[in-house]
């Protein structure tokens, strides 16, 4: 079976959720014009990084905005895959939204390893989430989850061919936990961000034996008076290959039409899958 992925790198206006839900249902509609099968946007696509000033941007889900993502989907016939903040009694979740292209909800995803600042805001998921869907399992990832070899692995162990993860992944997250300028003097100036997503995207796949699709933010976002550089750097990984397809920082749909019988290729030669589960249950 084939599959046409499309990743959506985007530039994100900080809190102008308007402005960003135009740019995305044009860009819903492209992908559509290009027989896309699904498409996937970054992290924080509607709102930026705004920390507690996005709790009022924060809705139940199903909700307006994945009422306005499954009309877009229905509409133009394909799968969406979105993130926004979700609120649940008194609880604030960074999910993401698996859609199929009739509109339907199939699941969502609560971010599990949350990244610094939302810590303080955001609760953190507790389990992994795959999904049935006419393409095979897909399963869902945010951010900083790329950082955390066990969760992919725990996808794939769940039957998932496919993983999106969504991220908003700056030049400046090296230096955010960090507390003195003493201290940031001894990072390295070198593109460190970039190698971090870089070297992991293929490597999840790889070792995994699955289609990794990484999307993010690019250009510049506005957060009061501080200004986010995007690294970009969406991407789709695939075994044997690694990358098959990736940008730089350009405002751009990704687009790579996937064979997913190669996913079977891999397994039948290494064995990943049936190798882990035999060991998890050891």
């Amino acid at each position: 079976m084939k599959v046409k992925i499309c990743a959506a790198q985007m530039q994100i206006k900080s809190l102008n959720v308007e402005e960003n839900l135009r740019k995305a249902g044009l860009l819903i509609k492209e992908a559509s014009s290009k027989d896309c099968d699904i498409i996937c946007f970054p992290e924080y696509f509607l709102t930026g990084p705004s920390g507690k000033k996005n709790l009022q941007y924060t809705q139940e889900i199903p909700g307006e905005y994945t009422e306005e993502f499954s009309r877009l989907a229905k509409e133009n016939g394909l799968y969406i895959v979105m993130v926004s903040i979700e609120k649940e009694d008194n609880n604030y979740y960074n999910t993401s939204v698996l859609i199929d292209d009739s509109g339907k909800i199939i699941g969502k995803y609560r971010k599990i390893n949350l990244w610094s600042g939302e810590k303080t805001y955001i609760k953190a998921g507790g389990e992994v989430s795959v999904f049935d869907t006419k393409f095979g399992k897909i399963g869902l990832e945010i951010c900083w989850d790329l950082a955390f070899p066990e969760v992919t692995k725990e996808i794939t162990l769940k039957g998932a061919k496919i993983v999106f993860c969504s991220s908003f992944w700056t030049y400046e997250d090296k230096y955010s936990l960090l507390n003195s300028e003493e201290l940031r003097k001894k990072v390295p100036r070198i593109d460190t961000e970039i190698n971090f997503v870089d070297f992991c995207v293929p490597a999840r796949a790889i070792e995994n034996g699955i289609v990794f699709v990484y999307v993010g933010g690019c250009g510049k976002t506005e957060v009061g008076k501080s200004t986010f550089n995007m690294i970009g750097h969406s991407q789709i990984a695939i075994p044997f290959y690694g990358r098959v397809a990736s940008l730089e920082n350009e405002e751009k749909l990704l687009i790579k039409e996937i064979d997913l019988d190669l996913l079977d290729l891999a397994e039948s030669v290494y064995e990943i899958r049936k190798d882990s589960l035999r060991n998890k249950l050891c």
